[in-house]
């Protein structure tokens, strides 16, 4: 029998691509380019977190799939997606979004994948985790608002 922490993993990532439709295929299409880049980066993060031990994923869901990976093509690619959809060219508000989904995942979240065995912090604590997370939201938004946006204004 899985494990109900990969099983968890699982429902997160199908529940992600369900829900993914409803941001509209127009909307799709124009912050896929920032939502790839995002989950890109999350896997180069995951390496050097491996590294430098600042989390443990546990179950991965496969030996060639790392314990990341699930969360950025689910959660983070669909999320970034339906973020930037509602909240782009307002940075105060994508910012604050951001801020209210982070801390959602940082604390509370957090602590309920801990207890279930899903990850845990090791070389980090929950504020630091916090300000990495902004910290690629507005990357993410960068990115997307100076190559992709400028393009779109170009065409």
């Amino acid at each position: 029998m899985m494990k109900l922490s990969k099983v968890l993993i699982l429902l997160l990532l199908v529940f992600s691509w369900v829900m993914l439709p409803f941001a509209g295929w127009r909307s799709i299409k124009r912050f896929m380019p920032a939502s790839l880049f995002m989950c890109f980066f999350l896997l180069i993060e995951d390496v050097i977190a491996e590294r430098f031990k600042w989390w443990i994923i546990y179950p991965n869901l496969s030996s060639k799939i790392s314990g990341m990976t699930p969360f950025a093509v689910g959660p983070f690619f669909t999320g970034s997606i339906f973020i930037l959809k509602y909240t782009y060219g307002r940075f105060p508000l994508f910012l604050l979004v951001n801020l209210i989904v982070d801390t959602f995942f940082v604390y509370p979240f957090y602590r309920w994948f801990k207890k279930l065995g899903v990850w845990t912090l090791i070389k980090m604590n929950q504020l630091q985790l916090l300000s990495v997370f902004l910290t690629k939201s507005i990357l993410m938004y960068g990115f997307h608002h100076f190559f992709i946006a400028k393009r779109e204004q170009g065409n």
